[in-house]
C-alpha cells in the first residue's frame, strides 16, 4: 500500500489525478492528511510519501518527522519518501544551488532588503507556488516599493524572498519553462512551456505544431536527466515536481513542489483552446503513463493492518493550534485586502476601455 500524506487543503491535487487517471492504482493508495495524523495518532504500515512539506507549520514538521522515525523503526521493508525535516525548502535549495555554482542567481530573505543587492531582482513568497509578487525590479527604490506593496497586501517580511532575476529567453524573446517529476528513483519529464512572459505560465502559452513537437522531443529524449538526478539528491526530495529554465546551456532551478498539480482540476476553466489541447495530448499521455508506472513501483508488501502509534503531546497541540490560527488570520487578511482592491481595479480597467468622447465640431 502507498500512503500519500498531504495537507487537507491541498489534497485535491492527488485526488484529481487518481479520479482521472489512477485506475487500479487508486485501490492501492491511501490519502492521509497531516490533520488526520494529529487526530488519529496512528499510522498503517506501507510506503509513505510526505507531500506538501513546504506548507507545514513548524510543529506539523516536528510531528511528521516523528512519524518518519516511528515508521522506519517498525519495519525495514517500509519505504519513506521526503523526510519532512530534512528535505530542502525553496530558500535552502536556491541558496545551496548558488553556493555550489549550479545556479547563476542568488536568493535572500526579504529581511535582508537593506543589504547590497545585485539587480535586477523580484519578490516572491517563500512558501507559496503563486509565482512572483512583483515585476522585475531594477534598483533599490523599486525593491523597497515592491516590499511595501507586499506588506500592504498582507504578507509578512519574514515570509518573502528577494530573488535575482535570471534571463533565459532565446534570441526571439521566448522563455522556456521545463518541468519534470521524481517518483522514488524514477524521473519523468512532464512539460515544456513556451511564453514571451518571463513568468512562464500556461496562460499566454505559445503553442503550435513546431513547439508541441519540441515539447514531445523533450519528454522522449530526457536531455537533463543527470542534472535532474543530482538536483533532486541535493534537495533530498524523492517525490515532487521541479520547474527550471536553461541559461547559456546550463539548467537553472526555479523551485521544487512536493505536492504538485498533475492534471487540470475538473471543471476548472481552460487556458487553451481545444485545438491547442490536441497538440499537447501526446506529451500529456506519455507523462501520465510513465508517472503511473513509477508510482506503482513504490508499492510495498508490508501488512497495512499493522499500525504504529504516534505520540503528540499537549504542548505540541497548543503550539500547533496557535500556528494554525495565525496562518488562517494571515490568509484571511490577504483575501480581504484582495477583495477590497478588486473593485477599484475593475473600475480602472473599465474606464481605460471606455471610448473617449469625440470633440464637438
Amino acid at each position: 500500500m502507498i500512503v500519500f500524506v498531504t495537507p487537507a487543503a491541498d489534497r485535491w491535487g492527488i485526488d484529481e489525478y487518481l479520479q482521472q487517471h489512477g485506475g487500479s492504482l487508486a485501490e492501492r493508495m491511501v490519502i492521509l492528511t497531516y490533520e488526520e495524523i494529529v487526530a488519529r495518532r496512528e499510522l498503517p504500515l506501507g510506503t509513505y510519501v510526505f507531500a506538501g512539506i513546504d506548507q507545514l507549520t513548524p510543529t506539523e514538521t516536528e510531528i511528521a518527522a516523528q512519524c518518519w522515525k516511528a515508521l522506519s523503526s517498525a519495519s525495514p521493508e517500509i519505504r519513506l519518501i521526503n523526510h519532512p525535516a530534512r528535505a530542502l525548502r525553496r530558500y535552502q535549495l536556491l541558496r545551496a544551488c548558488f553556493e555550489r555554482q549550479r545556479n547563476a542567481f542568488r536568493v535572500r530573505r526579504a529581511t535582508e532588503w537593506h543589504r547590497r543587492q545585485r539587480f535586477p531582482v523580484f519578490v516572491r513568497a517563500e512558501g507559496e507556488h503563486t509565482g512572483s509578487l512583483s515585476p522585475v525590479l531594477h534598483n533599490h527604490r523599486e525593491l523597497v516599493q515592491a516590499l511595501a506593496t507586499s506588506l500592504v497586501q498582507g504578507y509578512r517580511l519574514r515570509d518573502l524572498l528577494i530573488v535575482e532575476y535570471c534571463h533565459t529567453a532565446d534570441d526571439d524573446g521566448i522563455f522556456r519553462l521545463y518541468s519534470a517529476a521524481i517518483v522514488g528513483e524514477t524521473i519523468v519529464p512532464k512539460a515544456l512551456v513556451h511564453n514571451r512572459n518571463w513568468i512562464t505560465k500556461w496562460e499566454g502559452r505559445l503553442l503550435d505544431a513546431r513547439l508541441a513537437g519540441e515539447q514531445l522531443a523533450y519528454l522522449e529524449n530526457h536531455p537533463h536527466e543527470h542534472w535532474l538526478r543530482e538536483t533532486f539528491a541535493l534537495a533530498r526530495i524523492g517525490y515532487g515536481l521541479i520547474n527550471y529554465g536553461v541559461k547559456d546551456g546550463v539548467p537553472q532551478v526555479w523551485e521544487i513542489n512536493t505536492n504538485p498539480t498533475l492534471v487540470r482540476r475538473t471543471g476548472a476553466p481552460s487556458v487553451m483552446a481545444a485545438d491547442q489541447w490536441a497538440l499537447v495530448a501526446p506529451a500529456q499521455a506519455r507523462f501520465i503513463h510513465q508517472f503511473q508506472c513509477a508510482l506503482e513501483q513504490l508499492d510495498s508488501a508490508v501488512d497495512p493492518d499493522r499500525r504504529v502509534r504516534i505520540a503528540v503531546s499537549p504542548s505540541e497541540l497548543r503550539r500547533l493550534g496557535r500556528e494554525k490560527r495565525l496562518r488562517r488570520r494571515l490568509r484571511a487578511r490577504r483575501t480581504a485586502i484582495a477583495q477590497l482592491a478588486a473593485a477599484p481595479l475593475w473600475l480602472a480597467r473599465r474606464l481605460r476601455r471606455r471610448p473617449r468622447p469625440r470633440p464637438l465640431a
